[in-house]
């Protein structure tokens, strides 16, 4: 007779065996990333990939951030965004730089950015939406500590879609 106890033996005992195989510091996915990212777009491509993330989200501030992909190696290897104050003795021109291993990475750090240091809301999930009204004018956007700040993620965001918990350095 198929009882509760039977479901969870079923459900559980897989999920305990394959644990150790999770946890294996990524080794069965490293030489897979290695191959995708020969097959990854050009960086002036990835980068105006995310200035469209950008236009379609706040159009107003296309002058305000600048997108650069970086290598593996600006991040010690790993993925990475890295999110700075732009050049602050020049009057105009960007306010941040948001760079990234991949036009992915960058979105996220664009989307960190207006979360955590101007407050917006932006979610694909029915929480909201996109709640932008907080994100200052351009010109006024608010300034980061003067390292910037670094988050890196042992693979790629899209591959776990934030499952694999970030390490953030200030």
């Amino acid at each position: 007779m198929f009882n509760e106890f039977n479901f969870l033996f079923l459900i559980l005992v897989p999920s305990f065996l394959l644990l150790p195989l999770s946890l294996s510091e990524f080794d069965s996915i490293g030489p897979l990333l290695q191959r995708l990212d020969f097959k990854r777009a050009p960086p002036s491509v990835q980068e105006a990939a995310a200035k469209g993330v950008l236009s379609r989200l706040l159009p107003t501030h296309l002058s305000s951030f600048e997108f650069k992909i970086v290598s593996k190696d600006a991040c010690g290897g790993d993925s990475c965004f890295l999110i700075n104050n732009y050049n602050q003795l020049r009057q105009s021109g960007p306010e941040i730089i948001i760079r990234g291993t991949t036009a992915v990475e960058i979105a996220s750090g664009l989307h960190w950015y207006l979360k955590y240091w101007c407050g917006a809301h932006i979610s694909w999930a029915k929480t909201g939406g996109i709640q932008i009204a907080s994100v200052p004018k351009p010109g006024s956007l608010p300034l980061l500590k003067d390292e910037g700040l670094i988050v890196k993620r042992p693979v790629p965001w899209n591959y776990y879609q934030n499952v694999v918990t970030s390490s953030c350095e200030y």
